[in-house]
């Protein structure tokens, strides 16, 4: 699914042009974009809560290099799903191929 799936999708269920649901979607990724930059933590019911975490330093090999490195402490985006989202991914079958 892309962008224009999603505007498609909100167009039709909302009952308002695609121009209107993209203006829509701007605002809300431009929301959740602004929380996350400044370290505020935000939950959308039955989806899950979205926030940010520190990585540790840490040492990493570079196989290109042959050696090892030393990588900053760096800020992350951090989800964590709920209850909900979880019990309805138990339910979906999987196609072993």
């Amino acid at each position: 699914m892309n962008t224009s799936d999603v505007v498609a999708m909100l167009a039709k269920n909302w009952d308002m042009t695609q121009a209107e649901a993209r203006k829509l979607l701007d605002v809300i990724t431009q929301t959740f974009n602004e929380n996350i930059a400044t370290g505020n933590s935000f939950s959308i019911p039955e989806l899950g809560t979205f926030g940010t975490t520190t990585r540790k330093k840490r040492k990493s090999y570079n196989p290109h290099y042959e050696q090892y490195m030393k990588l900053p402490p760096k800020r992350v985006v951090d989800f964590n799903p709920s209850k909900g989202l979880k019990e309805d991914l138990k339910q979906v079958d999987i196609d072993d191929e």
